[in-house]
């Protein structure tokens, strides 16, 4: 990326909302991981220079450190999470800080109890705060000032599991036999025509009920379930029916461009949304 595209793109950027800035201004980057559990030994802490956002750098004091473990997971930060230290002599209550005790590195909250005496204490109820008097040999080398995040990943087993969720959502509900024999016999009495039947096999079809295009199936199982009916279907008049909106979904049907109109059009409606009701789709 040239200057002209940087430029570009944080200009695009802050018209979005976003307060970008170059990292433009090295500071020193410890290679070692900090433990946030146990004090463990810091090795060698010789680093390279990472580059952030002047605004990021109070001071040329400041450095980079990788935490490690999980005693600070309660304040946001995790493993693998780069944090910024400013080195400091001075400390607060809640202030996170990088100790070393007894030549070991370790990273806790400061606080102070009602007596005045020092603790250190972790952000998991897991692990126990200790004092500072307990040790020898102690030195709080600085204070965190930035948790920076590394790209942040989900694990495939977590998002194919909310995958197999909505799959599961969005498949078509599964409809027996003597729900489809229930719902013909709930929409029945409001069918006043043959070719009205339509609607029921539409709307039962939508849901993979009955199966699609099958009329003559779908006749006769009307039959069997209400054979006294005065208007009984005859497949040749539904498949002339299968035609312009009408041969789509009913939450497709168009009143302009259906094969029937006006009240005829709102009387096929209603009975596909009763059939619907009535299988509970």
């Amino acid at each position: 990326m040239n200057d002209n595209e940087l430029r570009e793109t944080l200009a695009l950027l802050e018209a979005a909302g976003w307060e970008p800035a170059p990292c433009d201004t090295p500071i020193r980057y410890f290679e070692n991981a900090v433990s946030c559990g146990i004090p463990t030994d810091g090795g060698d802490p010789i680093g390279e220079d990472y580059l952030m956002p002047r605004d990021f750098v109070r001071t040329v004091q400041d450095f980079c450190i990788i935490a490690r473990g999980d005693s600070m997971e309660g304040a946001g930060i995790m493993e693998g999470d780069r944090l910024k230290v400013s080195a400091k002599d001075t400390f607060q209550d809640g202030d996170i800080v990088l100790a070393m005790i007894d030549d070991e590195y370790t990273l806790k909250t400061y606080c102070e109890d009602e007596d005045g005496t020092p603790w250190l204490v972790p952000q998991n109820e897991r692990y126990e705060a200790y004092p500072l008097p307990r040790y020898s040999k102690i030195r709080i080398v600085g204070v965190v000032t930035e948790i920076i995040k590394a790209a942040p990943r989900v694990s495939y087993r977590s998002c194919m599991r909310l995958i197999r969720k909505a799959k599961q959502a969005a498949a078509p509900q599964t409809i027996g036999p003597q729900q489809v024999a229930e719902a013909i016999r709930r929409v029945a009495p409001d069918v006043k025509t043959g070719r009205q039947w339509y609607a029921v096999y539409r709307a039962l079809a939508d849901v993979e009920a009955v199966r699609p295009g099958d009329f003559q199936g779908f006749c006769q199982r009307v039959k069997s379930v209400v054979p006294e009916h005065r208007h009984l279907p005859a497949y040749e008049e539904l498949q002339r029916m299968n035609v312009q909106s009408f041969a789509r979904s009913v939450r497709l049907w168009d009143a302009q461009n259906a094969p029937v109109k006006g009240k005829r059009f709102d009387d096929y409606l209603a009975l596909a949304q009763k059939t619907r009701q009535a299988i509970g789709a």
